[in-house]
């Protein structure tokens, strides 16, 4: 399979490695200062982590010293077995991964977990399209679990790594270079698909974008987003998604009165990814509170 990746320097310590839909390839992250290197995630297979391991040194940069994973979804985590790095994740994080290294990644294994709801549907055909052959297939949980966060000094550059939640999976966490005005964001911002369509909670959200703001930050670098935010967008989007959760609180469970009332209080007016904003904070509404799959 041929897919195709950008290296960019985006700031004056921080690299990506472009996202790619194929196989559903995040961004990869580097924040390179003189005394070592911080990998963000590890990518979605070994193959996706040499090939940023190559771009690293194609350029001369520093070999990344430590990783981080952003969050336990197989496409951060499963490039690590080819990287022999000191690696940093949430607590939460490190019990998922725990899991599922010790589970069973066999077709017919991810076909059941499908049936029975453990895994959905896209991850597992992504799953096989990446990793035709899982037989030599290691998950790697992280070597240090943190809490709240923990900080990384580089020589010249510091990496600030915090947990912040969210509706993807509780156990995100992101990557602030203070020095460079950066944040790596990993999934934190998009929906949660671990247990059915789209969701979104004003409880799991608001808070999220509140502290994503509070950065001094000009750019925000999300995980499968090939462009980067910059900071008024992402305050733009930030009282968007603020107005249209809501007034989905106010007058639910009348969708209709939603969507007539969301294009009066939407500068943009109504388009349809704020329609399928709407339902995804229906869809939290009908299931506020759920527990990690694994």
């Amino acid at each position: 399979m041929d897919i195709q990746h950008t290296f960019t320097q985006v700031s004056p310590h921080c690299y990506m490695l472009s996202p790619h839909p194929a196989t559903d390839r995040p961004l990869l992250g580097l924040i390179a200062g003189r005394g070592g290197a911080l990998l963000v995630d590890a990518g979605n297979s070994s193959r996706h982590a040499r090939l940023m391991l190559g771009e690293i040194a194609k350029r001369g940069l520093a070999s990344p010293t430590f990783l981080m994973f952003t969050h336990w979804h197989w496409d951060h985590v499963f490039g690590a077995q080819a990287l022999n790095l000191q690696t940093f994740a949430h607590r939460e994080t490190r019990r998922i991964l725990t899991v599922m290294a010790g589970l069973d990644w066999s077709d017919a294994a991810l076909d059941l977990r499908v049936a029975d709801g453990r895994e959905t549907a896209s991850c597992r055909d992504n799953i096989k399209a990446e990793l035709p052959d899982r037989s030599g297939l290691v998950i790697r949980p992280p070597d240090i679990s943190y809490d709240s966060g923990v900080e990384l000094h580089l020589d010249g550059v510091s990496c600030q790594i915090v947990h912040v939640g969210g509706d993807h999976s509780p156990d995100e966490s992101v990557v602030y270079v203070p020095e460079d005005k950066v944040v790596f964001l990993g999934d934190c911002l998009s929906k949660d698909y671990d247990h059915g369509p789209g969701r979104y909670t004003t409880a799991g959200l608001f808070p999220l974008l509140d502290r994503l703001l509070s950065f001094e930050v000009d750019l925000y670098f999300d995980s499968h987003t090939p462009l980067p935010i910059p900071r008024a967008d992402l305050a733009a989007e930030a009282g968007v998604l603020k107005t249209i959760g809501r007034v989905v609180e106010r007058l639910a469970p009348d969708r209709q009165a939603v969507l007539s009332a969301l294009p009066g209080l939407l500068k943009t007016g109504l388009n349809q990814d704020h329609i399928e904003d709407v339902d995804a904070f229906f869809a939290g509404l009908r299931l506020p509170v759920v527990r990690s799959m694994l």
